[in-house]
């Protein structure tokens, strides 16, 4: 791929550690730096290959990761009379420690004020005596009950299975993104409740698998489709907005 895709759903290395820890229930004070240093670059992997412009804030934080671990590896040296407050401040691990606290905070912040105003949008004052003729519906959540993180889980878990397929040796030419878009939204529209695997089933390429991801993203980022489980672990489900609504 010669182009780079940038796209807001990605939030950014700091949201992918908090993720990876919260996956784990991991204490944030004790992160076990191999573990997750691990898991954080096999993700990297995946948004390396889908060749976006964020990747460099990515690759900064692996580079973090190691050094912490290259510092934990180390012997340390620790006297009778260090506190346990001193012992904290030395761990290599305490400052991003912090980093992860402060970006929860903001995260959850954002949540009550997404949940307050979708709150708000459900109370429709009388003006001059009548109702509003037009009345404004709370926004759809486009990823209802998952994160960019589990559909990047999902779409590494595609191109592993993929890997033990024969690839097209000579492709045939590749749609856009653009064009994948609409195919996939006119799959949607037919079928009303599609797999996310079932929108790579026919693909024969790498190159087409990554372009067919990156359209689900874009059409996700538009809130043109969502994407949800019906229950806890089961397959990830695309559909459009008013489809899922519709049977709440």
């Amino acid at each position: 791929m010669d182009y780079q895709i940038q796209l807001d759903i990605f939030q950014g290395p700091l949201d992918l550690l908090l993720h990876l820890i919260e996956k784990d229930e991991i204490d944030i004070y004790n992160i076990p730096i191999a573990l997750i240093t691990e898991k954080y670059l096999e993700y990297l992997q995946t948004i390396q290959m889908l060749n976006l412009e964020t990747v460099g804030d990515f690759l900064v934080m692996a580079a973090t990761l190691m050094q912490i671990k290259a510092k934990l590896l180390l012997p340390q040296s620790q006297s009778a009379a260090t506190t346990e407050a001193d012992a904290a401040e030395e761990d290599p691990r305490w400052e991003l420690a912090q980093k992860l606290i402060e970006y929860k905070k903001i995260k959850e912040a954002t949540r009550s004020l997404i949940t307050l105003e979708s709150e708000q949008l459900q109370i429709y004052p009388r003006s001059g005596g009548e109702f509003a003729d037009q009345k404004l519906a709370p926004e759809a959540d486009p990823i209802k009950n998952l994160s960019i993180w589990d559909l990047m889980e999902a779409f590494k878990a595609i191109i592993e299975s993929q890997f033990t397929k024969d690839f097209d040796t000579i492709p045939k030419q590749e749609v856009s993104v653009k064009q994948r878009m609409n195919e996939i939204l006119a799959l949607i529209q037919n079928e009303g409740r599609v797999y996310f695997k079932q929108v790579f089933a026919e693909i024969r390429s790498k190159i087409g698998l990554i372009t067919c991801f990156l359209a689900v993203l874009e059409l996700i980022r538009l809130k043109q489709i969502v994407v949800f489980q019906e229950a806890l672990f089961s397959d990830i489900r695309l559909s459009l907005p008013e489809k899922v609504m519709n049977t709440q």
